[in-house]
């Protein structure tokens, strides 16, 4: 499945924003992998017999300096990202980003030292070992990936060739396989992120397509009937904490069984969706809420509206329905779509029950 593919819309912002995340989890893992692989380089004489011990590196004690500067940046690094108060911070994955850059450097003047000093029988194995961590580690992140683990390929690379009694046909075959190991892994590893970031993402999209569709009336495309009792319970229990005020308006599509028997039921739906694009075009804000009640029943939420805030809202409609001039001939009252409505204002100790028959009863 190709990256560039967008499955769903807020796709790209995700992935890098568990990459952020990913990178300061798992770098501090790899951090301490650098720290336990320069320690045993730094006491490897320790651990060997006499006849394997390391001799002396040229340039002198350049190699003992690069692993106490790993082992301190290492630390210095991990003890940052822990203390850190925000971990979530993009700062973080830029400082691990570039200390990924510094330890890749230090490394390969690491393996510098070991072919120059005539010392091969560490270099493969440990470069091996260093690479494949940097692989499982940062395989989401193929710049921070490449930044760390391009450097020690280059050197080691120039090196054989800069000392050509270091390099074999069996090292040039070892070292060829495990780039081919190397880009394989990374690009399966990678294929498997994306796909799973993307499966998440769409499973997110789905749930809220389906909130979306739980609160949402299908036909107008407003608020449907459940929502607006939800938000109105919890304007009521509002109310009952402040001194704000709150008022409705019900609204009823004047004689419109008789549009639709006269226009047919398609012609019906465009004048409901009409009628709501009016009442979303008199609301004063994102506070104001209209919804469908019912059939060609409609209703609109006013917090902190007193009834005569509510009448010149009222008046808005009235003429954003006038200016539409929907046709309306089977009308007993106008040519055109009319509306009535009615207003009822909310007081302490009224239900969302009682304050919707008060403003149905205004309406009739």
């Amino acid at each position: 499945m190709s990256d560039r593919r967008k499955a769903c819309p807020d796709f790209d912002l995700r992935l890098s924003m568990i990459r952020q995340h990913a990178i300061t989890v798992s770098g501090t893992w790899f951090l301490w992998i650098n720290i336990l692989f320069s320690a045993f380089i730094l006491g490897r004489n320790y651990f060997s017999p006499e006849s394997l011990a390391a001799g002396p590196h040229h340039p002198r004690h350049l190699l003992e300096i690069s692993m106490v500067l790993i082992l301190a940046l290492s630390a210095a690094v991990i003890f940052i990202l822990r203390m850190a108060p925000d971990q979530q911070a993009p700062w973080l994955s830029k400082l691990t980003h570039w200390t990924m850059f510094c330890l890749s450097g230090l490394w390969a003047l690491c393996f510098y030292v070991f072919i120059a000093s005539g010392d091969v029988r560490i270099v493969f194995p440990f470069s091996a070992l260093l690479i494949f961590t940097a692989l499982i580690s940062l395989y989401f992140d193929g710049r921070v990936l490449l930044s760390f683990t391009l450097p020690v390929w280059i050197v080691i690379l120039v090196c054989n060739f800069v000392y050509p009694t270091t390099l074999t046909a069996l090292n040039a075959i070892l070292y060829v396989l495990m780039a081919a190991l190397f880009e394989s892994g990374r690009r399966i590893l990678r294929s498997w992120f994306v796909l799973a970031i993307r499966r998440e993402q769409e499973n997110v999209d789905l749930i809220n397509q389906l909130k979306l569709l739980a609160n949402r009336d299908p036909l107008t495309g407003i608020a449907n009937r459940r929502s607006f009792q939800l938000l109105l319970e919890k304007e009521i229990q509002r109310l009952q904490q402040t001194n704000a005020e709150l008022t409705l308006i019900m609204l009823d599509v004047d004689h419109f069984k008789k549009y639709n028997d006269r226009y047919g039921h398609q012609a019906g739906d465009e004048c409901l969706i009409n009628v709501a694009r009016c009442l979303e075009s008199a609301a004063r804000n994102t506070q104001d809420v209209v919804a469908r009640f019912g059939g060609e029943e409609f209703i609109m939420l006013l917090p902190d509206t007193s009834p005569q805030q509510a009448v010149a809202i009222a008046e808005r409609v009235k003429m954003n329905l006038q200016a539409l001039g929907m046709e309306h001939k089977s009308s007993p009252i106008s040519p055109f779509v009319t509306i009535s409505q009615g207003i009822a204002n909310c007081v302490k100790g009224t239900s969302a029950i009682r304050l919707i028959a008060q403003a149905d009863a205004a309406l009739y």
